[in-house]
């Protein structure tokens, strides 16, 4: 990215943003494996996050750790309660990122 940047003369930075799904509470990492086996991937790991606030919020620190400037989380398809999904992430999970 950083030679295309370069070959195109653009010095200004270039934001990296990750998308991650997210699952939480109980029954996340089932519904993580479920979409796994679902796409065909051979491992979700890297790509998803599932538990409670501190086991997402380790999921978002190791991306932004990578060099992501921005993580997104994304809600699975079958989120439960989506509204509870953003409460969760803006009230329990950010406060946790550094």
């Amino acid at each position: 990215m950083d030679e295309g940047r370069q070959a195109g003369g653009r010095t200004e930075p270039h934001p990296l943003i990750a998308y991650v799904l997210a699952a939480p509470g109980e029954g996340g990492a089932e519904r993580l494996e479920a979409i796994r086996r679902r796409l065909g991937y051979n491992s979700i790991s890297d790509t998803g996050v599932a538990g409670d606030a501190h086991a997402v919020a380790e999921g978002v620190q190791r991306w932004a750790e990578a060099g992501a400037d921005t993580v997104v989380l994304q809600p699975t398809v079958d989120e439960p309660d989506p509204e509870g999904f953003v409460r969760f992430v803006a009230s329990e999970v950010r406060p946790l990122v550094q």
